[in-house]
């Protein structure tokens, strides 16, 4: 009885280790016949430099002055379609300084502000893309949909505020009819990119993205210039003089501060590095069977 029991005591804790790797094993092998087709599934990472345009600042397409950074996970469906889940996180700045428009100098207002987003996107490559093949290189289209939080702050007398609490424009009082303004939003993006595999699962990119915010506030300017009296009246002094930053201090109550017929927009640019992830399986299905 006590080599029976000995042997028992032996087998079993060997047979729930087998057991352990035959599932694990069975785990790979159906990743792997999903992703071993012309059907297979990537993960990357993207990293670079974040632009805004909008109201404040140059307005138009220019140098990265902030960064950008983030991950995604990719369905391809043949060699030229594919669908790619994005979560991104980045910073973006700008100020009227930079600007070379008279007013928008004179108006001298900034902002800085982080960007959290989950987009979705359809890619196209122009020509067929294998990794792994002499079909290795190809430039490609994105375009989607996504939502973003911000937060606009800017900095007076050294140190940091948040823009949308001073309601910088009135909102919330009597000055205006407006109440705050949403910190999240949706965005429709589309970029473009090239990209080329450097072996059998691993390819890296550069591309850039541009977004259309529905949101007018990404740097919390968009209406009019409400009374400074009744905004310091409500939310003190540093409210009324975040305001109305301009140089030129003249009365410019219910005046343009921004245009609130453009929405905002902002842009990503940067590279990618993406893993087929049915080739890494089979590699560490391989390693498990040993």
């Amino acid at each position: 009885m006590r080599q029976q029991s000995c042997l028992i005591d032996y087998i079993c804790p060997h047979f729930s280790e087998m057991k352990t790797k035959i599932l694990i094993i069975k785990i790979l092998t159906f990743f792997f016949a999903i992703t071993s087709s012309a059907q297979y599934v990537e993960l990357g990472v993207f990293g670079g430099g974040s632009m805004f345009m909008g109201d404040v600042g140059h307005g138009g397409l220019q140098l990265p002055s902030g960064y950008a950074y983030g991950g995604f996970i990719k369905y391809n469906f043949n060699e030229h379609w594919a669908v790619r889940g994005s979560v991104n996180y980045g910073f973006i700045q700008s100020a009227d300084a930079d600007s070379k428009l008279d007013y928008e100098i004179d108006r001298n207002l900034s902002f800085q502000s982080n960007i959290l987003e989950g987009s979705l996107m359809g890619e196209f490559n122009f020509l067929e893309y294998r990794p792994g093949s002499k079909h290795n290189f190809t430039p490609y289209l994105l375009g989607g949909f996504g939502l973003f939080s911000f937060k606009p702050e800017a900095e007076y007398e050294g140190q940091m505020y948040s823009l949308r609490e001073m309601g910088t424009e009135g909102q919330n009082t009597s000055a205006s009819n407006e109440g705050f303004y949403p910190q999240a939003s949706s965005f429709f993006v589309f970029g473009l990119g090239f990209k080329w595999a450097i072996n059998n699962y691993t390819s890296l990119g550069i591309e850039s993205t541009f977004r259309q915010t529905r949101t007018d506030y990404l740097d919390d300017v968009s209406g009019k210039y409400a009374d400074p009296d009744i905004i310091e009246a409500k939310r003190g002094p540093v409210a009324a003089a975040l305001s109305d930053r301009s140089l030129n201090q003249t009365d410019k109550t219910y005046l343009y501060r921004g245009d609130p017929s453009n929405d905002d927009w902002y842009m990503f640019v940067g590279v990618t590095i993406q893993f087929k992830i049915g080739e890494l399986y089979e590699k560490c299905s391989n390693f498990i069977v040993r």
